[in-house]
């Protein structure tokens, strides 16, 4: 490499001197009138222009990557867990602590709630505190939401707290689905961020689809038990035949989960405490070396970005939703002669094997290279076909064979809904970041699970109101029905992250083993080193 050769790397990595005391900056870039970002040239002489293939950037991947994305999302998993514990055990919630129907949704609603609330902050606190703090705050929110849950405090006052509790776990949501893509933009090189993405993402949907096998657990209530003022007395003094003992033994069986629940969630908070770097020593790749626009200008930027706008939109639509539906699930099947315990079945098998085609999905589209939007666009009419089957089977208006309510096909619809929406989720979320770019992807995403929450919230009350809660189907249809030709017509197939690190040049530095790239030339994605 000549004297004018430096390396470069954004602010947010160890310092390095840069070409002529300029960085890779998102202030650098010029965006022309057709949306193509052209990328800066630097000089010596102001007045002499040197091709960009002159400036190198150090790239590094580190084998504990997999570390950080793993207790991450475990993270997140716990987080979905918590966030769905009583929807899957609804009956037995109301005879143990004299829940309402109206007490299970809105400590379902509690999580879009707190996050509608909370998230504006946590995008500040992405954007200029970095993934450490965010986490951090994360983990720690999560495990005390977790604990009060815990207190030995009497049925009509434990009540409130377990509300203020899921108010708690909300706000851990802000960062657990905002997070993903500027975690594995951080930590991982090209050919594999949509996978990290889809593993940090799914696993905490994996979290609601567990929190359904967890209510197995849980004993289901008699026909004749409802009295709730049972928790007064005491276990031991009770016989079987005696129908407060039912009672406080379900009791029982649902603070055996939250107990471990908690532990779990100490657990995970000391391990985020103990080792998570706010960014590896050196980046991953060329675009995750590029300095992002500053806070207020991204903000600026995405909502004039119509890309980024129209996938918003659509994302918001489906997968807010989306969220919201698999949290009432078991009161959308229970018209179909679901039980509690079935509903629970229904929802983790559909949730486990969604999260884990989601996953393949990702990797696969990392193979790929470039084609997200047309796997979404499959994604997504599919899942529009399947909710139309659901409609159709759940009002019989086909009268034979495989259109009614049968078993097989109650279970095989909700199966294939899972795989549908859930492999979608970091498919829309790496396109939405590709969308905003150079924007940060804390705040690119930040603001689209901002609006998945209030799309969630809206569909909740809506079905609050709603005297049929099969309701929730028709507005499912119409939002894929609306969201499919959207993307088709209006989000155009951009990939500007990738294009830039494919754009990149393999050399070797003169002291070592160490891997560069350039701006231009093929890309060192596959290059990169493990060694550290």
């Amino acid at each position: 490499m000549d004297e004018k050769t430096a390396l470069i790397s954004s602010k947010s990595y160890e310092s390095q001197p840069s070409l002529n005391n300029v960085p890779i900056s998102a202030t650098n870039f010029k965006t022309q009138d057709d949306g193509v970002t052209s990328f800066p040239k630097y000089s010596d002489d102001e007045s002499e222009e040197i091709a960009p293939s002159t400036v190198y950037v150090r790239c590094q991947t580190y084998w504990y990557r997999w570390y950080i994305c793993l207790i991450f999302s475990f993270m997140g998993w716990l987080q979905g867990c918590i966030w769905n514990t009583w929807s899957p055990i609804a009956d037995s919630a109301k005879v143990a602590y004299g829940f309402t129907s109206f007490d299970i949704e809105l400590l379902t609603n509690w999580g879009p709630i707190a996050f509608i609330v909370s998230m504006p902050i946590y995008m500040w606190i992405l954007d200029q505190k970095g993934l450490r703090v965010a986490c951090v705050s994360t983990a720690l929110f999560v495990a005390i939401g977790a604990g009060i849950r815990c207190f030995p405090l009497h049925v009509n006052i434990i009540k409130y707290f377990i509300h203020f509790a899921h108010f708690l776990n909300g706000i851990g949501g802000c960062v657990v689905m905002a997070a993903p893509p500027l975690l594995s933009n951080t930590w991982f090189p090209p050919n594999e961020r949509i996978t990290a993405t889809s593993i940090s993402t799914l696993l905490n949907y994996m979290g609601t689809g567990t929190a359904y096998i967890i209510g197995d657990l849980v004993k289901s209530p008699s026909k004749d038990v409802v009295n709730a003022s049972c928790f007064q007395h005491v276990l031991q003094n009770l016989t079987k035949n005696d129908t407060c003992y039912e009672v406080i033994q379900i009791r029982r069986d649902i603070q055996n989960v939250l107990y471990v629940e908690f532990g779990i969630a100490v657990v995970i908070f000391l391990a985020i405490f103990a080792y998570f770097p706010r960014h590896p020593p050196l980046p991953p790749s060329l675009s995750a070396s590029v300095e992002r626009m500053d806070f207020k200008a991204g903000l600026k930027n995405v909502s004039k970005n119509r890309q980024y706008n129209f996938i918003a939109l659509v994302l918001a639509l489906t997968l807010g939703t989306w969220g919201a539906w698999t949290g009432v699930m078991p009161l959308i099947v229970q018209p179909l002669n679901v039980s509690q315990d079935e509903a629970g079945e229904i929802g983790f098998i559909m949730t486990l094997v969604g999260c884990g085609v989601g996953m393949v999905v990702g990797w696969f589209t990392d193979r790929l290279k470039g084609k997200m939007k047309i796997m979404l666009s499959i994604l997504f009419l599919l899942a529009l076909i399947m909710f139309l089957y659901l409609i159709i089977i759940t009002n019989k208006w086909l009268k034979f064979t495989p259109f009614l309510p049968q078993k097989g096909e109650i279970w095989a619809t909700n199966i294939i809904l899972g795989i549908a929406v859930n492999a979608a989720i970091p498919l829309g979320m790496e396109m939405a970041a590709d969308g905003a770019y150079p924007v940060s992807e804390g705040t690119s995403t930040s603001i689209l699970v901002w609006l998945f929450n209030i799309s969630s919230f809206f569909f909740l009350l809506a079905l609050g109101y709603a005297t049929d809660p099969t309701f929730a189907n028709y507005i499912l249809l119409g939002c894929f029905t609306f969201s499919v030709p959207v993307l088709f017509i209006f989000v155009k197939n951009e990939n500007r992250r990738l294009h830039l690190d494919e754009m990149r040049k393999s050399v070797r530095s003169t002291s070592g083993s160490e891997t560069y790239g350039s701006i231009t030339g093929t890309s060192c994605g596959n290059t990169s080193s493990d060694d550290n």
